[in-house]
C-alpha cells in the first residue's frame, strides 16, 4: 500500500529511490521469509542454521522498511505543506540547459567509446581476443580469475555511458524533444549497455544502466500513468533480471544453449514462472534476510557493534586499496568474525543490506535513525530532479540508479563505486558536454578577428568611471 500510494503509477516515480528501495527491501524481508518455512534447506547460512534468529531478522527488517516509510510521509507532508509539488512543472520549464549545442551527438559518442574501452580492456586483461568468448559463454573460474583484482569502475563503463546520455537528454528536452534519429541513437546505447553485464554474469552493472536511461527518457512524461502494456513489460523484464544468474553461472547452460537467451528460454521451461520467482526469493539474491538472522544472534556478544566503522570508516577505507590500507575495512572484519575468513571466491562472502549494514554498525536504533534519513532524502529525489542541471542531474541519475544495489548489496561499496562512476562522467561531461561561459564564448570570438578588429575592439572598450573626488 505504502508503494502504491508513494508511486500512483506515475512513470518518474516508479523509477525513484523510494519505490526500488521498498521493493527490494520487501522482497528480502517481506516476501523470502514468507517462503522459507516450505523450503526447509532456505534455514541453512553458509553450514550455520538460521532458526534462532529468524524472527529477529524478520522484526530488524519489519522495522527498517516502517522506519523507511516514515521518513519519506513525513518529508513528503512537508513539501505538501509548503506547496512545493505544483511548482515542478513551472521549474522545469524555467531551467535554463547548460549544455554544449551538440551535446546529444557528443555524448552519444562518448559512450559508444566507453563501449570500446570496456571490450579493450577485457582483451588486455584477458591475454588476448580469444578471452571473450570465454568471458560470453557463462560465468566460469577463468574469467573470475582473469578479472581478479581489476577496479569496479573499468566493468562500469557502461553505467557512465548510460549516465552522460541520460543527463543529456534529460536537461536537452525540457526545451527541444529529440528528433526521430536521436532517440534512435539513444536506446541503441541503451540496448549496448545490457550486453557487458550479460557477459559478466551480474546485475551489479546492468540494473543502474537500465534505471538511468530509462528516466533519462522522461523529461516530459513524468508525471503520466504507466500503460498496462508496459507494467508487462516490466514484469518480463524482472524475469529475465532475476534469471540471467542462474543462465550466466559455471555449469548452468543447457546442453544445445550456447547463447544467453537460448539458456534463459531452456531455464524458463525447465522452472517455469513459479519456480523462476522461487529461484529469486529464495536464492542469493535475498539471502540478506539469513546474514542478518545470523548477524542478529552475535552482534553485541561475540562481535561488538561497528559504532560507525562500518558506515563513515567504511567510506574513508574504500578510496585506499586494501594491500596498503592502515586500517582493515569493516564488511572484511565482519565476515572474519563471523566467518573465520574475509570475501573470496573459495569462502563465504554475504553481504548485508543496507538493514544490516546499519543494524550492525549502530544497533537497533542506528537502524531505525538511518532508515529514516533515508526515507528523507528519498522524498526529494523527484523535485529536485526535475529542476536539476548539469552536476546535479548526474549526481541524481547515479542515486537513482545504484540505490537497488545500495539497498541489497554491501551498501558503502556501492556508494564508492557511485562516487567512481561519477568522477569519470564529471571530467567528461566538463570537457565535452558543458556549454563554454558567455565569457569564454566572447574571448574566444575576439580571438578569431584579425588582428586591427582586435585592437579597435580593445580600443572602444570603455574605460572604468573614475571615482570622483570628494
Amino acid at each position: 500500500m505504502a508503494w502504491l500510494v508513494g508511486t500512483k503509477f506515475r512513470r518518474g516515480s516508479l523509477l525513484s529511490p523510494y519505490s526500488l528501495v521498498l521493493l527490494i527491501l520487501l522482497s528480502i524481508y517481506g516476501v523470502r521469509p514468507l517462503l522459507m518455512p516450505g523450503e526447509p534447506r532456505s534455514f541453512m547460512f553458509y553450514g550455520y542454521s538460521i532458526t534462532s534468529g529468524f524472527e529477529q531478522a524478520a522484526l530488524l527488517g519489519f522495522l527498517g522498511i516502517m522506519a523507511f516509510i516514515l521518513g519519506y510521509v513525513a518529508v513528503k507532508l512537508g513539501l505538501t505543506s509548503k506547496n512545493s509539488a505544483p511548482m515542478m512543472t513551472t521549474i522545469v520549464n524555467k531551467t535554463e540547459s547548460r549544455l554544449h549545442d551538440s551535446a546529444p551527438s557528443r555524448a552519444a559518442a562518448a559512450a559508444w567509446t566507453l563501449f570500446a574501452a570496456w571490450f579493450a580492456a577485457m582483451v588486455a586483461l584477458g591475454g588476448g581476443i580469444g578471452f571473450l568468448a570465454v568471458l560470453f559463454a557463462g560465468r566460469s573460474e577463468q574469467s573470475l580469475d582473469a578479472l581478479a583484482g581489476v577496479p569496479a569502475f573499468i566493468f562500469a563503463l557502461p553505467v557512465i555511458g548510460c549516465l552522460l546520455i541520460a543527463a543529456v537528454r534529460l536537461q536537452h528536452e525540457r526545451a527541444t524533444p529529440y528528433i526521430k534519429s536521436q532517440n534512435i541513437g539513444y536506446w541503441l546505447v541503451a540496448a549496448a549497455s545490457v550486453v557487458p553485464p550479460s557477459a559478466l554474469g551480474t546485475r551489479r552493472f546492468l540494473i543502474p544502466s537500465l534505471v538511468i536511461v530509462l528516466l533519462g527518457a522522461l523529461a516530459n512524461d513524468w508525471q503520466r500513468k504507466i500503460k498496462l502494456k508496459w507494467i508487462v513489460a516490466g514484469l518480463g523484464v524482472f524475469l529475465a533480471l532475476a534469471a540471467i544468474p542462474f543462465v550466466r553461472s559455471a555449469g548452468s547452460r543447457t546442453s544445445g544453449s550456447t547463447d544467453l537467451l537460448g539458456s534463459m528460454a531452456a531455464y524458463f521451461r525447465e522452472e517455469g514462472v513459479r519456480g523462476a520467482l522461487n529461484n529469486f526469493f529464495l536464492s542469493w539474491d535475498t539471502e540478506m534476510f539469513n546474514y542478518v538472522a545470523y548477524l542478529s544472534q552475535r552482534m553485541g556478544d561475540e562481535i561488538s557493534f561497528g559504532l560507525g566503522r562500518g558506515t563513515v570508516g567504511e567510506l574513508l577505507a574504500m578510496p585506499i586499496p586494501a594491500a596498503i590500507s592502515p586500517f582493515p575495512r569493516w564488511n572484511d572484519m565482519l565476515l572474519k568474525y563471523a566467518f573465520g575468513s574475509e570475501c573470496s571466491i573459495e569462502t563465504a562472502c554475504p553481504v548485508p543490506s543496507i538493514v544490516g549494514v546499519l543494524y550492525s554498525d549502530l544497533a537497533t536504533p542506528g537502524l531505525l535513525l538511518g532508515m529514516v534519513l533515508i526515507g528523507g532524502m528519498s522524498a526529494r529525489f523527484e523535485e529536485r530532479l526535475v529542476a536539476a542541471t548539469g552536476t546535479r542531474v548526474g549526481v541524481l541519475l547515479l542515486a537513482a540508479g545504484f540505490s537497488v544495489l545500495v539497498a541489497r548489496g554491501n551498501s558503502m561499496a556501492q556508494v564508492w563505486l557511485a562516487v567512481q562512476c561519477f568522477v569519470v562522467w564529471w571530467l567528461i561531461h566538463r570537457i565535452f558536454l558543458a556549454a563554454p561561459s558567455q565569457e569564454s564564448e566572447a574571448k574566444r570570438a575576439l580571438r578569431q578577428l584579425p588582428h586591427a578588429y582586435r585592437q579597435q575592439a580593445a580600443e572602444v572598450t570603455p574605460e572604468p568611471a573614475p571615482h570622483p573626488v570628494r
